[in-house]
């Protein structure tokens, strides 16, 4: 019986969690590309411009090794300079969540990586976020093949609230055994 009164209060808890999540869109920034360096220079702004970001939208930058994630000021990002810095993320994979409106301006900080394009911004508006269509540019990107990444594999697309899903599941399985 307790197990029973513990399973109903678990599922009530996994119900409620999955409600909260519902509106917040993931955005794997590059898509299947990741957070690397581009192959062009509007790569990442390209990847960003037909998006609509969200309040509690999140940003996944898939990356490891000799990438990073800066924060910037506007003026930083169109000189590729750290002056006004607002956070730095060193290591990844990143996730970063948008709680207030206005303009973001992102871009790797090593070496000469934002030079070569590994930047992009955009602007988070009220309301809930959309991954928009795949800009022309990218078709080819995204539907070219590309070698298996080091770190656990990626969607291209966005994701909304699998980890509650996934969590459901879970809850689901262990009530059967």
């Amino acid at each position: 019986m307790a197990k029973f009164e513990l399973s109903l209060l678990l599922l009530a808890a996994m119900c409620c969690l999955m409600m909260a999540p519902a509106s917040a869109m993931y955005h794997i920034v590059g898509g299947s590309l990741g957070w690397t360096i581009p192959p062009n220079k509007t790569y990442y702004q390209d990847w960003a411009n037909p998006r609509v970001f969200g309040i509690e939208d999140k940003l996944l930058f898939p990356f490891r090794g000799m990438h990073n994630v800066i924060e910037v000021s506007k003026d930083d990002f169109e000189r590729c300079t750290q002056e006004k810095r607002l956070n730095i993320y060193p290591w990844g994979p990143v996730v970063v969540n948008f709680t207030d409106i206005g303009e973001h301006y992102f871009y790797s900080g090593v070496g000469i990586q934002c030079e070569l394009g590994q930047k992009f911004h955009f602007t988070v508006v009220p309301g809930k976020g959309s991954s928009g269509r795949i800009h022309s540019s990218l078709r080819a990107v995204v539907a070219a093949p590309t070698p298996a990444p080091s770190f656990s594999a990626v969607a291209a697309g966005p994701i909304r609230g699998w980890g509650m899903v996934a969590g459901f599941i879970s809850l689901v399985a262990w009530l059967l055994v």
